[in-house]
């Protein structure tokens, strides 16, 4: 019989799943269930060892003569501290340590309570990943727990081979073993692109795949030969962000998976490979959230990090990106999909496309980007998008690569970020930097414009009073908070800063001064920045009480 305490029963597992051997168990209380599942699992060997100090020097030697790492196990308190001369020596010597510490529940430290203190992250430095495990109540918390610990075995099993740790806070009651059997838990392969066996195991993995995916977050641009997936997507599901590639027809995304409803058993996929970073569609993270649990996620990455995105993570892969990009494309073009589940994305686009050409007819946020992005069509100018709702815009007009800050998805430092590219792209011939954003964004970071507004910058600015993104969340409506504190509504516009900073400043009110604006948003040469405010129609308070000033 194993603990009733999950975070310990999926412990164990996926130490087991992840090639390790032996434990060394230290003496203590709080530890014991820890201590109880490691002896009653056959594939685990246990050393005993009442000093802590030793006993981390013991798993060092196992971990040396194995090759594998070895876990030492202790109890709360000070027990932690007397491991940390065996894990900084295993980490210097590239031949880690798993350590593992029981601890009191976090509500308990600082509170007079024994043997308590703060554990996570007391070992420093000496070692390379630190997780403490979250008590498991529900479905969240259960993959939380999970991923964390594969997180930290994927760290000390690199080739690198440091030492890590891994704290489970336990409650009372400790000692309550009746589980008959550890849980069968997803264990995360971690693969060196350079290791041939393993890496082309997985692409066969792949290409038995029968409806296969490719997703692609934020990269720059460059990461995918547009030939290569051009190629692929007249044959398979793709799919991607304006932030994620150049020169391809707009995301559509958040389009196809809202209409995919009545398709959606036709439209999952049995095997997923994730390259870049975040996504703009939020759908399209629900999306992969909600697969299956035999669905499998392959993440590709060039430091071999876990980001567990989709939640069923199965592959790290770890290399050079470009080079496994053109692996995997190459694997997928000789297995042809399911032809019923390509046809189901094909058509969702189609539709998705028809449902666009529809919603675009009036002056509107959505027509000013529209027009913008028509008229960028042949233009090689990098265009940044602000977050929030003008980037999402983007996914539905944009034809090429756009820039965004999505690393944390922030509005701060929007507006600087193109300033400072436009500030590097002053010498080229032509030179223009666009950069589209919403009216928060551009005044929270409006300073940037201050003494550093290049020429050769041109804003659209969508201000529709406020953060409209916030509008559509269900329920805020309720709250009397919602306009003034949420959506931060405001009855400012654009013209006075622009004045002040020497920027050229033209309003559209209309569909009319939209399109002559956005024409002269393309002046090239010009002395003086260009701003373009599109007053939205929902915010007639704003109202322009100046004449732009010259080009």
């Amino acid at each position: 019989m194993y603990s009733d305490t999950p975070s310990v029963n999926i412990l164990t597992s996926l130490l087991v799943a992840h090639g390790v051997t032996h434990v060394v168990v230290c003496p203590g209380s709080r530890n014991a269930a820890l201590v109880h599942n490691f002896n009653a699992c056959p594939d685990l060997a246990c050393v005993p060892a009442t000093d802590e100090r030793s006993a981390g020097f013991i798993a060092l030697g196992l971990t040396q003569q194995t090759g594998r790492p070895a876990a030492v196990c202790v109890t709360s308190g000070s027990a932690l501290l007397n491991v940390l001369p065996a894990a900084a020596e295993a980490t210097y010597q590239h031949q880690g340590i798993i350590v593992i510490s029981a601890d009191r529940p976090a509500a308990w430290i600082g509170q007079l309570d024994g043997q308590t203190m703060p554990q996570p992250g007391a070992l420093g430095s000496f070692v390379a990943r630190s997780v403490s495990l979250p008590a498991v109540t529900d479905d969240e918390s259960h993959w939380h727990c999970n991923r964390l610990v594969n997180e930290a075995l994927i760290v000390a099993c690199r080739r690198e081979r440091p030492s890590v740790h891994i704290n489970v806070p336990l409650a009372e009651p400790l000692f309550s073993f009746t589980t008959p059997q550890l849980p069968e838990e997803r264990c995360i392969t971690h693969i060196y692109q350079d290791d041939e066996l393993l890496f082309d195991a997985f692409l066969s993995r792949l290409m038995s795949a029968k409806r296969p995916m490719v997703v692609i977050g934020q990269t720059d641009g460059r990461l995918i030969p547009d030939d290569y997936l051009a190629e692929l997507m007249e044959t398979h599901v793709v799919l991607y962000d304006c932030v994620s590639v150049e020169g391809m027809p707009p995301a559509l995304t958040d389009d196809m998976i809202d209409m995919m409803s009545e398709h959606r058993k036709r439209a999952l996929p049995d095997f997923v490979v994730y390259f870049g970073g975040n996504t703009v569609s939020k759908r399209l993270r629900q999306f992969l959230r909600e697969l299956p649990t035999e669905s499998v996620v392959a993440m590709v990455t060039p430091d071999g990090e876990l980001n567990d995105v989709s939640r069923h993570t199965r592959y790290v892969i770890e290399g050079d990106e470009y080079e496994v990009v053109k692996s995997v494309f190459m694997a997928l073009f000789n297995t042809p999909p399911q032809p019923s589940f390509y046809q189901t994305w094909q058509d969702l686009r189609e539709h998705a496309e028809d449902d666009l050409d529809g919603q675009c007819q009036a002056y509107s946020p959505r027509l000013a980007v529209k027009l913008l992005e028509e008229q960028l069509a042949d233009s090689e100018a990098p265009v940044y998008y602000a977050n929030s709702t003008v980037v999402r815009l983007a996914n539905r007009y944009a034809a090429h690569h756009c820039r965004c800050n999505r690393g944390l998805n922030g509005i701060e430092g929007s507006i600087s970020t193109a300033v400072g590219a436009a500030l590097a792209a002053q010498e080229d011939e032509d030179g223009l930097v666009y950069c589209v954003t919403g009216d928060l964004s551009f005044f929270y970071d409006s300073n940037a414009l201050w003494n550093n507004a290049p020429a050769n910058l041109r804003i659209l600015l969508i201000n529709d009073g406020g953060g409209s993104i916030f509008q559509s969340l269900p329920g805020l409506s309720a709250s009397p908070a919602a306009g003034t504190f949420v959506c931060g509504r405001h009855t400012r516009t654009a013209e006075h800063l622009c004045r002040d900073h020497g920027i050229t400043y033209l309003c559209a009110t209309d569909e009319a001064s939209l399109r002559t604006s956005l024409d002269a948003l393309h002046t090239p040469k010009t002395t003086a920045p260009i701003l373009v405010e599109v007053i939205s129609p929902t915010s007639s308070r704003l109202l322009r009480t100046a004449p732009p000033l010259p080009l």
